[in-house]
């Protein structure tokens, strides 16, 4: 363990939770009894969960972080300098991450990492896959799960701006490495997925809270593709707190409370549920999603090369970009970091797509993620 890695954390921590205090009213508690060396599990909500989670321990940890946070350039080599975060790379397959984090806990050092992977669109939080249980297993150190409130509305993956109210974040459960030796794979993914999961909206319909900001409605064309009334595709706008669709001229609010007025569907879970169901019947129907002027990069010990500019094209049995065309039965898995970049990966190799600002980024992990839930479905019958 670097003893450079200890100062940074120790001299940044504390003007760090005041900087959180004052932005967002952030309340935290400082986390106590702690076993010897852990892994900290927290859900994700918003870009700040890094530091939202890392103000309540006062010894360092290593950050398990996007592999494409590498390619900032001089932000990274900052962070490279000062914390060393552990790189995990979305839409592969992370058994080099899964060996870097056992080393770290053999070593006795303590890391954090966002069980989800992704942040929440929608409120709820993201399934967890079940292999996070058999590293916690393997690490043979403690467990300590670490719960964000107020998160998906101070910050929505979709929105353009930050907003304040209520936001809080603490330790739930602390378990020791003895404890954790008792407990089957299952066991320790039940407690992992019960600890973790937060619904934002059944939270704010039992307690409401104001959050405020300007521009509140501003990105949800990033999350909302497919019109709720006319189910016209890629005709919603936003313009401060009103979403519109320019086809059928439907326009709705999203309030300072993170509630839609205007049409039947009264939060954002119940609009993204509802067109989830668009999708899925999309897949069964073969029609194919596509979007033009696409940027398509391989990425290699973190550097982007371009291979080209064009159309992508996903169906339920391919993806094509260009002169790249590939049997979706073989992509390892298919993510997404920011609201534009799609990351995906074929074997050993690993690509990254950039969507065009005027087009809809999240309608291709969605479709994905419906071929395999269709798939899986299949597989049972």
């Amino acid at each position: 363990m670097k003893k450079r890695h200890k100062i940074v954390w120790s001299i940044l921590r504390p003007p760090v939770g005041l900087f959180l205090r004052l932005k967002f009213g952030y309340k935290y508690e400082v986390a106590k009894n702690l076993p010897h060396n852990y892994i900290v599990l927290s859900n994700h909500v918003t870009d700040w969960d890094p530091v939202l989670v890392g103000v309540s321990f006062k010894k360092n940890m290593y950050l398990v972080g996007s592999e494409h946070i590498s390619r900032w350039k001089f932000a990274y080599k900052l962070l490279k300098w000062g914390f060393e975060p552990i790189l995990r790379p979305k839409g592969a397959l992370a058994s080099g991450t899964v060996m870097d984090i056992i080393r770290h806990c053999r070593k006795g050092k303590n890391v954090c990492m966002f069980a989800e992977g992704v942040r929440s669109w929608d409120g709820i939080t993201n399934p967890i896959a079940p292999a996070t249980a058999k590293l916690i297993q393997s690490s043979k150190c403690g467990l300590v799960t670490y719960k964000i409130e107020g998160g998906y509305f101070v910050s929505p993956m979709w929105s353009k701006s930050l907003r304040k109210g209520y936001l809080k974040g603490g330790v739930k459960n602390i378990y020791t490495a003895d404890e954790l030796s008792k407990m089957s794979t299952d066991e320790i993914y039940k407690l992992i997925c019960d600890d973790l999961y937060e619904d934002a909206y059944a939270r704010q319909l039992e307690n409401p809270q104001k959050y405020k900001g300007k521009n509140l409605a501003a990105g949800m064309e990033e999350l909302l593709f497919i019109c709720p009334k006319c189910k016209a595709y890629e005709t919603i706008s936003t313009h401060k707190d009103t979403v519109t669709c320019s086809k059928c001229n439907l326009t709705f609010r999203y309030t300072q409370y993170g509630f839609l007025e205007g049409i039947s569907h009264k939060t954002v879970k119940e609009l993204s549920d509802w067109q989830k169901s668009c999708i899925e019947e999309d897949v069964l129907k073969e029609k194919a999603y596509t979007a033009e002027n696409v940027s398509l990069f391989t990425v290699k010990n973190h550097q982007q090369t371009e291979l080209s500019k064009a159309t992508i094209t996903l169906t339920p049995h391919s993806l094509t970009c260009g002169s790249l065309s590939i049997p979706v039965k073989d992509i390892s898995d298919l993510a997404m970091h920011g609201q534009k970049a799609l990351v995906f990966s074929v074997g050993k190799d690993y690509y990254e797509t950039i969507i065009p600002e005027e087009t809809n980024a999240l309608k291709f992990m969605l479709y994905y993620k419906a071929i395999e839930k269709n798939s899986l479905a299949e597989a049972v019958k």
